[in-house]
């Protein structure tokens, strides 16, 4: 019986792990970076259901930069949450982010090139690529799987406790 309490233990100690390593908070540059992503993945399916890649390109080309530091940092914060699967969820992340978007072009039929495009010269219009994140910010995207934003906590020695 001790046997089946330690398997019991062990699974339900493994599984809170999972669960708070799942949950593990993100700074608001983290933050960013997955609204970024989410920007790129809604021109990217914008761009192949609305036969826009010159447009994708113009974009891709001006924000290279911005865009590759992002990718490279999302990965690191992946791997920093998820070890050695890291960079599987990384992947299963990416594509989720692209399903979200597909779901949403089905959803708004043929209605999507109208509400989309829309944002390729708004975009590029970006007077500089460090705009890039407040502007996916303001797009308020509801990721597949975010964390949540972290807070910070700080003893205050006044008052004997944490406070915000």
């Amino acid at each position: 019986m001790s046997r089946l309490l330690a398997g019991i233990y062990g699974l339900a100690a493994t599984t809170l792990l999972g669960v708070s390593v799942a949950m593990a908070c993100a700074t608001p540059d983290e933050a960013a970076m997955f609204d970024v992503a989410g920007l790129k993945s809604e021109l990217m399916v914008t761009a192949l259901t609305c036969n826009a890649d010159a447009q994708y390109d113009s974009f891709v080309m001006r924000f290279k930069a911005v865009l590759l530091q992002d990718d490279e940092q999302l990965v690191v914060y992946f791997e920093h949450t998820y070890g050695r699967a890291g960079q599987s969820a990384h992947d299963a992340y990416i594509t989720n982010v692209a399903n979200k978007m597909s779901e949403v072009g089905v959803a708004e039929g043929t209605g999507f090139c109208q509400n989309h495009m829309v944002l390729f010269p708004e975009v590029l219009a970006l007077s500089n690529p460090s705009q890039l994140a407040l502007f996916a910010a303001s797009r308020g995207y509801v990721e597949p799987v975010a964390p949540p934003l972290c807070t910070m906590l700080a003893a205050d020695p006044r008052q004997g406790g944490i406070h915000r």
